[in-house]
């Protein structure tokens, strides 16, 4: 041991002293080794020849000694290096210790030597030898030196530096190589023939792909192959990388692909054309054998070049660093399939493989089989070939005498050499024998228990075992194929196996048939139902059996490629089917259905139905089952408390709630609420007047009114009291639907609807949250429309929501909200019993008060949508008048983290709300941010906030203001309560007080009114306050008790006839006073809302913005988005029927045929007139007319009150004299009128035919 004391070492022992000296000579003796060496290297010699820096050396072998300086750990010798150089790189270091040298005891050195010499087990380049193979030059050597590091004070060191000055003396007496003599070693990409590849892989006769499609073979289903041929016809080979001992023997024979390199390739597939340029080394993919791009690293794989004295090429087996063996990746083998004989699937590759160069598939007895692109090697994992049975797929020849000899052996390995390294298949596969056969099994009806095979080819030795899938009691006998006669009808597959497994399966299929009608069609719910006498199994065996389905003449496949889905899994009609696509309300389709085992095929018309738009109130159920989200449609509850003390862990069963607070305010807005008294009783509110009244479903009113000391809560409707119980949370209020009209009153009876027209009304004003009213405009292109389906038992399902284009509401645009102005913050911390929670804290109003449904959609740490939650207002979501939307998503049955997740990273919430499109806010949560409930360790806040409200006096403050302070106290007195019964966390404590105090803080004192006042002042004026001042900067139309008055800077003036605007419209006003009784089109003389002398359109007193015709005194209009439209002249609707529209008015004077966007028609009146059918004219000529439309298709004999007349194209041909011919016959046509008067004869075609009164007999 070492102690330092006035900086001098005392040693503690002589071991430690000697030790200590030994190290210091050792010291001293390295640094004189160095400078001997340094002064060594001064002295090299420096004649012309000699071989300096990176000069390499010619062939041949020289040798020097250099010195080993000893230490007290080893003698002190002499080294000997000798160098071999060959092809102007090391070939051999013969390296020997002489003089001095002692290998072991005390002073032995063989532990330095070999390190310097051969390195180490974990560092072989330490060693000089890890030099062979380099380039013969001075700054290899150096280089290797420097590379493995050294310590000037080490036995090694002074080793390896001996040794390296050696190496160095001998090669300075190399003369430098001629630039010829020098060969160039480079790894190259090379074009090499299957072949040629598969040669040195134990199979050299794999011809290249011959391709009749010309497509695929130069598309990316080829990677990692070549073509010679730009016409597509062939694959020639592999691109691999080579390694090529001297690339002279390439350069000018073969073609070299350089980074300028490119071609152009143009294909077309599935009718896509499309072109891809090659640049650089992919341009190997169109070019010649042999072609090569030099590479400018060394792969981890590659095959060896030989040049052969014919100086033809060949290649070596793949050399790798390592290849693979994936034990767990496996094959399953097919001797079916229709691209060969036999198919192998592997499962298990790594997904990191993005090119497969070849595959080989061995086998125990010793024989390898190569495999080609397209033909045999298929997307990477699928492998098949042919052995001559199969000879044909998809128009091309397969290539089959190769692989003949593998049938009967056995696969014990698959190959795979990919740009991802070499990696090998253990198997055990054999590969069953095919031979020539036939099978054929007639068709049978499905009671008869039997029915004739014939098979023809097996071999002697084979031991045939029959067997058909779904059919009980299976023989063959003398060539009958008997069974069970309760089979049920459709197509089955006769399988014979061999017993001893020698042979492949044999199959044929056959159908079981009946004549019995299963199927009928249900008009109401368009949809297959099971017919008279049939039950319901026979039609679900039918609906499976269904092969193709004909439309108007055209036959659609029910499966495999290019299939149409026409009859769903359920039986119902897909109404969006192709066929269907374009078709219009009314257009009739005649549908024929055709299914195996069925005899006879089910026929019905299908008449395209007309919808009807609407709102429905729907459950959270019916609402979710058709979107992406976990658990949807379920009702399942859960009987587990959240840490909020509710029973929110349900999926989306309806939501429950005690407490009579301001839950029943805030889910007014958008969702469907039930009040339940203690007696049962049901009470559906709709909007809230003010804090305690509330207007129900029925039109009538409910006053609540709550004890602060007993905590019970009276209702009273129509002066009849009842005591609160509890109210549930069913759905959305308001989700748009389109319904077939056809469905609609039974629709109406199972939902509460609001139709088109009607209004929407819900919530109750407070701070940031407005209530709310508006009209029903729901039409085809509303965001979220979901599609009412109806189901053969009369219930209803609900489609996925619909991104759409419009509000729904009546003049009104579709909102979006900013999520960039709205405070987006995820909360770390939350009462609620969520786990996360994001809230938008500003500019949230009106979004709250619209929101009906949110959706969180998880990312994780990627990219990809891992999985999507529904979620429910009051146990999830929630909009505080001041604080602004919570939304919160709750460990539960609509909500389960993904395996091996825990909720961070990036999620999307979306919020779906009436009249606004969709709206995403994007957050990504850490794990802070992710909720876990802590029990309560404080109160004292809160019950200093519950002290201080409890102190206030409800007369101060505003009636509004004041209720919402009594909502939150009961629940900050509720959430104390729960505190000491242990049910409540200290999470919810804290949002409790924080709730409570902004509740106080928000009180506003009774005198601080805003609005119209209910009574004129002593000026006999009646003004418009805002925080009870008159508002003189104030125009606009406002509501007091007594009706709406137009307010003009801040007075109401009852001398105003004109239009005039508020926030929810534009409106007619007569002496000062909205009286909603105008329906008018009416002109604005002052401008007030737009431009001076447009006239509008007025109902209930307020500018409609609708598309319609309307009258005035001056008669009737075309109203265009609620204008008068002086510039159209053509024929627009309104509710009476089709009008004869000229210069924005309806010309009653008009008898004619005119168009519009959607035909011709005729005109009666200035109304056209869907009754009429007959002939009619206009300045264009005479047309044909049926249901008041002209009918272009028409080419017949058609009759008006003027007689019958020669119809072309829909048009009287007036110039038109022969026979012709309509339902009634052959008629004598003169001047396009049948003549009546004629009898005679009359020549057609070159036959003379007799005229009676006109008409031909035939």
């Amino acid at each position: 041991m070492l102690v330092q004391s006035d900086d001098i070492f005392d040693f503690e022992n002589e071991k430690y002293k000697e030790e200590f000296m030994r190290r210091k000579r050792l010291s001293m003796k390295v640094a004189a080794a160095i400078l001997a060496a340094a002064t060594f290297m001064s002295t090299y010699p420096t004649a012309a020849f000699a071989v300096t820096k990176s000069q390499v050396a010619a062939d041949g072998v020289n040798n020097a000694t250099t010195h080993v300086e000893s230490d007290d750990e080893w003698s002190s010798y002499d080294v000997t290096v000798g160098v071999t150089v060959e092809d102007g790189k090391f070939k051999e270091f013969l390296v020997t210790p002489t003089n001095g040298y002692e290998a072991s005891g005390d002073f032995g050195s063989k532990t330095y030597f070999e390190k310097a010499v051969n390195g180490t087990t974990k560092k072989p380049d330490m060693g000089i030898k890890a030099l062979v193979g380099q380039p013969a030059t001075q700054e290899s050597i150096d280089n290797w030196f420097t590379a493995n590091g050294y310590d000037t004070k080490s036995g090694a060191t002074i080793t390896r530096t001996a040794v390296k000055d050696a190496a160095k003396e001998a090669l300075s007496k190399f003369e430098e190589a001629k630039k010829e003599d020098v060969k160039q070693e480079a790894y190259v990409l090379m074009n090499i023939p299957y072949a040629a590849f598969y040669a040195a892989e134990g199979d050299s006769d794999v011809d290249a792909v011959s391709s009749a499609t010309k497509m695929k073979t130069r598309a990316s289903l080829a990677a990692g192959s070549y073509h010679v041929n730009n016409d597509g016809s062939d694959i020639s080979g592999i691109t691999f990388p080579v390694k090529v001992s001297d690339l002279a023997a390439l350069t000018g024979k073969y073609t070299q692909i350089t980074d300028e390199s490119k071609v152009e390739i143009t294909t077309s597939i599935k009718g896509k054309e499309s072109t891809t340029t090659y640049v650089g080394k992919d341009a190997l993919f169109e070019s010649a054998d042999y072609s090569y791009y030099v590479l400018s690293e060394a792969p981890s794989y590659y095959k060896e070049l030989t040049v052969n004295k014919d100086g033809a090429l060949s290649f070596g087996a793949v050399k790798t660093s390592s290849a693979t063996t994936l034990d767990n990746a496996n094959g399953t083998l097919s001797t079916s399939t229709k691209y060969g004989d036999y198919q192998l699937d592997i499962e298990g590759l790594p997904k990191n493989i993005n090119t497969v160069y070849g595959v080989t598939i061995s086998t125990k007895e010793g024989d390898s089989y190569g495999l080609r692109h397209v033909e045999n090697i298929w997307k990477k994992t699928e492998l098949a070939w042919s052995t001559g049975f199969v000879t044909e797929s998809h128009g091309c020849q397969l290539s089959y005498a190769d692989y003949v000899s593998m049938m009967g052996q056995t696969i014990n390995n698959v190959t795979y050499y990919t740009d991802a390294g070499v990696y090998n298949i253990p198997m055990n596969q054999y590969v069953p024998v095919k031979f020539a056969n036939t099978v054929a099994v007639e068709n049978a009806s499905a009671d008869a228990g039997k029915t004739t095979v014939a098979i023809t080819g097996l071999p002697s030795d084979y031991d045939a075992v029959y067997s058909v899938d779904g059919l009980n009691n299976v023989s063959v006998k003398d060539g009958v194929l008997s069974f069970d006669k309760s089979a049920a009808v459709g197509q089955y597959t006769l399988k014979i196996t061999d017993k001893s497994g020698k042979y492949a399966d044999l199959s044929a299929t056959f159908e079981l048939t009946t004549d019995k009608a299963v199927a009928a069609y249900d008009n109401a719910s368009d949809s297959l139902v099971a017919a008279k006498d049939a039950a319901a199994d026979d039609l679900s065996a039918y609906i499976k059996n269904i092969k193709s389905v004909n439309v108007n003449g055209k036959d659609y496949a029910a499966s495999g490629k290019k299939s149409v889905t026409i009859i769903n899994k359920d039986g119902s009609l897909n109404e969006s089917a192709t066929p269907f696509k374009d078709a219009k309300p009314g257009d009739e389709f005649t549908v024929s259905v055709k299914a195996t085992g069925y005899a006879n095929d089910f026929t019905f018309t299908y008449v395209v139905p007309e919808y009807t738009y609407v709102y429905a109130s729907l459950s959270y159920a019916e609402y979710y089952a058709a979107e992406n989200v976990q658990n949807a449609g379920s009702t399942l509850s859960s009987d587990t408390m959240d840490t909020n003390g509710e029973y929110d862990k349900g999926a989306f069963d309806v939501v429950t709630r005690a407490t009579a607070n301001h839950g029943l305010h805030r889910g007014s807005f958008q969702q469907d609420v039930v009040i339940y008294d203690t007696d049962g009783n049901e009470y559906e509110p709709v909007s809230w007047t003010d804090a305690n009244t509330a207007i129900l479903k029925d039109g009538k009113t409910l006053v609540k009114a709550s004890d602060r000391k007993t905590g019970i809560t009276t209702l009273t409707v129509d002066g009849k009291n009842a005591t609160y119980d509890h109210y549930v949370i069913k759905g959305i209020k308001y989700v748009p639907v389109k319904v077939k009209t056809k469905n609609l009153e039974a629709f109406k009876k199972a939902y509460s609807v609001v139709e088109n027209g009607e209004k929407l009304s819900g919530g109750y004003s407070e701070n940031n949250l407005k209530s709310y009213e508006a009209v029903a405009a729901v039409d085809a292109n509303t965001n979220g429309l979901k599609t009412v389906s109806m189901s053969a038992d009369g219930s209803f399902s609900f489609g996925v929501a619909a991104i759409g284009t419009t509000s729904g509401l009546k003049d009104t645009e579709l909102k979006t909200a900013d999520t960039a102005k709205m405070g987006v913050e995820v909360v770390s911390s939350s009462k609620f019993g969520d786990f996360l929670r994001v809230d938008l804290t500003e500019n949230y109003g009106d979004l709250g008060a619209a929101m009906q449904s949110v959706e969180w959609t998880y990312y994780g740490n990627g990219d990809k949508a891992i999985a999507t939650y529904g979620t429910k207002f009051a146990a999830d979501n929630w909009m505080h008048k001041m604080m602004g939307i919570q939304l919160g998503l709750t460990d539960s049955l609509r909500c389960q983290l993904p395996e091996g997740t825990d909720g961070t990273g990036k999620w999307v919430v979306t919020i779906h709300a009436l009249g606004y499109a969709d709206t995403n806010v994007e957050v990504n949560v850490t794990a802070d941010d992710i909720h876990t409930a802590t029990p309560v360790s404080d109160t004292s806040k809160l019950e200093a906030a519950i002290k201080a409200a409890e102190a206030l006096n409800k007369d101060d403050y505003t009636e509004k203001t004041w209720s919402d302070l009594e909502a939150e106290l009961k629940e900050a007195q509720d959430d104390l309560a729960n505190a000491a019964k242990g049910k409540t966390s200290q999470e919810s404590v804290d949002e409790s007080t924080a709730h409570l105090n902004a509740a106080i803080a928000a009180l506003e004192k009774a005198n601080k009114f805003t609005g119209l006042a209910n009574s004129k002042a002593a000026d006999g004026n009646w003004y418009y306050y805002v925080n009870g001042e008159i508002a003189t900067n104030v125009t606009t139309v406002a509501k007091n008790v007594n009706g709406w008055y137009y307010v003009k800077n801040g007075k109401v003036d009852f001398t105003y006839n004109g239009f005039a605007s508020n926030e929810n419209g534009n409106w007619y006003v007569k002496n000062g006073c909205v009286k909603f009784d105008v329906n008018d089109v009416v002109k604005d003389t002052t401008g007030a809302i737009g431009a001076k002398g447009t006239w509008y359109y007025v109902t209930g007193s307020k500018v409609t913005n609708a598309n319609t015709v309307a009258k005035n005194a001056n008669g009737w209009w075309k109203i265009t988005n609620g204008k008068v439209d002086f510039s159209y002249t053509g024929v627009a609707k309104n509710a009476n029927g089709w009008w004869r529209i000229v210069n924005g008015k309806v010309d009653f004077n008009c008898n004619s045929v005119e168009k519009n966007e959607n035909g011709w028609w005729y005109i009666r009146g200035g109304k056209v007139d869907f009754s009429y059918t007959g002939v009619a004219k206009n300045t264009n000529g005479w047309w044909r007319i049926v249901n008041g439309k002209v009918d272009f298709n028409c080419n017949s004999v058609e009759k008006n009150a003027n007689g019958w007349w020669r119809i072309e194209n829909g048009k009287v041909n007036f110039n038109f004299n022969g026979i012709a011919q309509n339902s009634n016959g052959w008629w004598y046509i003169k001047g396009g009128k049948v003549d009546f008067s004629y009898n005679g004869t009359v020549k057609s075609n070159g036959k003379t035919y007799k005229v009676v009164n006109g008409k031909v007999r035939v």
